[in-house]
């Protein structure tokens, strides 16, 4: 059993990494980051979010969160405001500038998925995979080890 997890780990880890090169890869060409991609990844998900919200969702330290935030602001790609009741509180939320580029770059890793399934015929049931990895995903919530 501990192969097969080990395995597991693994192909995760592997596939995963492959996306992430061929995404940096497409993103040059956008003149963005991966880390830019993450923020607007996450910021598509909420109407509007803490900064304390995103940075503890993305795991990233308030400086380098700040820095990220000011250039996607800079480049119209993120609006920021303070709470009007508590200025301690700051909201982030994507532009439309934003959402389009997201959704390119969302549309370019979705074309590429759906190349490399294509790719492997019929020796992929794709409803299968998706009900395990979800399974998998949901599972995840409650089987953090510390």
């Amino acid at each position: 059993m501990d192969a097969e997890i080990n395995l597991l780990e693994y192909l995760l880890r592997e596939i995963n990494h492959r996306m992430n090169l061929v995404t940096r890869n497409y993103l040059s060409n956008k003149e963005i980051t991966m880390s830019r991609f993450w923020v607007l990844n996450k910021l598509s998900q909420d109407e509007a979010i803490t900064m304390k919200q995103l940075q503890s969702q993305l795991l990233l330290s308030s400086s380098t969160l700040t820095g990220l935030i000011d250039n996607l602001v800079a480049d119209d790609l993120v609006y920021r405001w303070r709470d009007d009741k508590d200025r301690r509180l700051v909201f982030l939320k994507l532009t439309e500038k934003g959402a389009v580029l997201l959704n390119e770059i969302l549309e370019y890793r979705t074309k590429m998925l759906k190349k490399i399934v294509d790719m492997c015929g019929d020796s992929i049931d794709i409803g299968t995979l998706n009900k395990n990895l979800k399974t998998l995903l949901n599972a995840s919530d409650d089987a953090v080890i510390f």
